[in-house]
């Protein structure tokens, strides 16, 4: 059975609570004028199909565990934030900060995406067909984000854990506490399963992978200067 919801007149608190009454029954729902609407599809747990007809504004799916949620247009800022289970699959671009603090789950781009693409990431898989910004990856400490475009500066930037996939060359250039390297055989069995199950023709050669640097990380102390402001008269 398909629900169809139309957004018009019907708060996100509401659209929310009424996802999460037919989560878990296998159901499917449809939203439509969607209109960049912020908060959708958050904190709903179970399995549920989702379909979002036009864009979604800032946080969509975020702590979201178990729908599956394809969105037509945009997502903005913050999408699968700290997301547990389920997927998101954007048919166009992501915002910045996609996919912060993810858990678990599977977030797929078929666009492209902004700077921060998984930022403090800890598990699950970040796809991203088009280009990035700069700082994917930053601070993540595990999962696995696959880039197929051009990836901004400072890719990588102080990792933890976890590991960053990118095409030969596409890489602008990585930040500190990482370093490149060849896949290893079962990445590239992950991968190649990856990449078939999404129709994308590409061949797990074209890659390679950024890791954390082996051993304890080393980090520069920042220590604002405090200037003396003139007295008022």
């Amino acid at each position: 059975m398909v629900e169809e919801l139309d957004l018009e007149g019907l708060s996100e608190a509401a659209l929310n609570e009424r996802l999460q009454a037919l989560a878990g029954r296998g159901g499917q729902v449809v939203l439509h004028n969607t209109r960049a609407r912020h908060n959708l599809v958050v904190n709903v747990s179970g399995e549920l199909d989702v379909a979002i007809q036009g864009s979604a504004g800032f946080y969509c799916c975020g702590f979201m565990n178990g729908p599956r949620v394809t969105v037509t247009g945009n997502v903005g800022w913050y999408a699968a934030d700290n997301m547990l289970g389920g997927s998101l699959t954007v048919g166009n671009n992501a915002g910045s900060n996609l996919a912060p603090s993810m858990i678990g789950g599977l977030v797929l781009v078929h666009g492209s995406a902004g700077s921060r693409v998984g930022y403090g990431l800890k598990g699950g898989t970040v796809v991203v067909i088009g280009n990035v910004g700069m700082l994917t990856g930053q601070q993540m400490l595990g999962g696995r984000i696959v880039l197929l475009g051009a990836a901004g500066p400072g890719t990588g930037e102080s990792m933890y854990g976890g590991a960053i996939f990118y095409r030969h060359g596409a890489l602008a250039a990585s930040g500190t506490n990482n370093r490149a390297r060849g896949l290893e055989p079962d990445e590239t069995g992950w991968l190649a399963a990856l990449l078939a199950e999404h129709n994308l023709p590409l061949n797990p050669d074209e890659f390679e992978c950024l890791a954390p640097t082996p051993g304890k990380q080393k980090y520069h102390l920042f220590k604002p200067r405090l200037d003396a402001r003139e007295k008022a008269v």
